[in-house]
């Protein structure tokens, strides 16, 4: 206790929506409380298209919702947050999630910006909208400016940084972008004579109050890393959304795999855990083909009864069979470590098929390709089936049945892997066979702490505290 250090990153190994949220608030807690040690958590990609929600118990035990879009998943705590580089960072949005974290659980710690960071402003979104609108094809965007913010970063005119945000060249700089994108903000409509008053006007007080958390972050998080202080990674969107690796061409504009964060935050892969977060079953929304789209009632039961609903825009969410081949694709190109599997109380009393190959052009193969439209699921002939507990089947709002159900998941966390059903051990057994790394641990439930930990011997998960150490299996070769 209060030796070791948690170096961990956190990525999605399907198209989001895997829980990350949940769990990088859960490891930041975690980290502080056990090690006693300051604690860094950020993000090093994506933007407020990507919405985190954490469960957090009040002082009297009751669980309260917590969304974050442009802030990552610990304002919940005090850590010390970071944004990186990589990131599109919505800066009205940020302070509007500080402030209500100030207010619900008296959040005090260091804002830390790269004076690198791309802002995003209200004619990024607004584009977004209007190519949307007026393209040939819908891309499903979150409207929140991605694509057209990512366009302008990589754009030596357009690029504006967390140092051009908080300089006193702030509405000089903005004017020439302004001036440089006429005609493209003409076009959707969005110039009007008063538009740059009206951005300076909302931006000012919000340069103002941020303006002391400019720095250079790969310097302070190397100097946190010398220190022995705690580092936590948090990605946003999953590993098929990523730009160049992702299922094209249906992907958001920003690199997601946890390996691309450690150079941009002057941080070694070699000392951190990467840890994949995997939802039992895969989940998509907006455009996109899914192989193991479940159009019978386990997709239409799974959604309705998980909730399965964006953070972000409200959209239902498509459900799929579990994937491993999508899962061993993204362990390896990611380097994952470990997974954690979230979301497994919503399936208990279901039969579950696993697709473990493609059918690409009467070809089975094992692998993704460029073009995921070409791939037909094939299941294997293994189906696995469990019960938890007997309790209410619709989880979709975790408030209404945490006190029906809290007591019968803390049992299952204190009991550790081994008092797991005999066909949850199994699939999880076959899982780890097929995909190639371990599951660490399961998620049963959305609050801190309803986590089933696996364990791990000391010289192979040196950051994590081992609480049921005594359930490590051996792997056979």
């Amino acid at each position: 206790m209060g030796k070791h250090q948690v170096l961990a990153a956190f990525v999605g190994l399907q198209w989001g929506d895997e829980g990350k949220g949940k769990l990088v608030e859960e490891e930041v807690f975690t980290a502080i409380e056990e090690t006693g040690k300051r604690t860094w958590v950020g993000r090093y990609q994506g933007g407020a298209n990507a919405g985190h929600t954490s469960f957090v118990r009040d002082k009297i035990g009751n669980l309260v919702k917590f969304d974050t879009h442009a802030a990552p998943s610990g304002l919940t705590t005090g850590a010390e947050i970071f944004i990186g580089p990589q990131v599109a960072f919505d800066a009205v949005r940020f302070l509007e999630e500080l402030n209500k974290a100030r207010t619900l659980f008296g959040y005090s710690g260091g804002i830390h910006i790269s004076e690198r960071t791309g802002v995003l402003f209200d004619y990024h979104k607004r584009l977004d909208g209007w190519q949307e609108d007026t393209g040939e094809k819908k891309v499903g965007t979150t409207r929140q400016g991605m694509g057209p913010f990512y366009m302008d970063n990589a754009n030596r005119r357009t690029r504006f940084t967390f140092a051009d945000y908080v300089s006193d060249r702030f509405p000089d700089r903005l004017k020439e972008i302004l001036e440089a994108k006429r005609l493209e903000i003409g076009a959707a409509k969005i110039w009007t004579p008063t538009y740059l008053d009206e951005l300076v006007a909302l931006h000012d007080p919000i340069r103002k109050e941020l303006k002391g958390c400019e720095c250079r972050l790969e310097y302070r998080l190397r100097e946190a890393l010398n220190n022995g202080e705690n580092i936590i990674l948090e990605g946003a969107q999953g590993t098929l959304l990523d730009e160049d690796m992702g299922t094209l061409p249906d992907v958001t504009p920003s690199h997601l795999l946890a390996p691309h964060a450690f150079p941009s935050l002057g941080l070694p892969r070699e000392k951190f855990m990467i840890i994949g977060v995997e939802k039992f079953y895969p989940t998509r929304v907006g455009s996109g083909y899914m192989p193991t789209l479940a159009e019978d009632d386990f997709g239409a039961e799974t959604q309705k009864n998980a909730g399965e609903v964006g953070v972000t825009t409200g959209r239902k969410r498509r459900v799929g069979y579990p994937d491993w081949v999508i899962i061993k694709y993204a362990v390896m190109i990611n380097d994952v470590d470990e997974i954690i599997i979230t979301r497994i109380d919503n399936v208990q009393d279901r039969e579950i098929k696993v697709c473990t190959a493609y059918d690409i052009n009467c070809q089975i193969v094992g692998e993704v390709p460029l073009k995921l439209e070409t791939a037909k699921p094939v299941y294997s002939d293994a189906r696995y089936k469990w019960h938890l507990w007997d309790g209410p089947a619709d989880l979709s709002d975790p408030l209404k049945v945490d006190k029906a159900l809290a007591s019968k998941r803390k049992e299952y966390v204190e009991k550790g892997f081994k008092g797991l059903p005999e066909g949850l051990r199994e699939y999880l057994r076959s899982h780890d066979d097929y995909v190639g790394v371990p599951t660490g641990a399961i998620s049963i439930g959305p609050a801190r702490g309803e986590l089933v930990a696996k364990g791990f011997k000391p010289e192979r998960m040196g950051y994590r505290i081992c609480l049921h150490e005594d359930d490590f299996e051996e792997k056979s070769d």
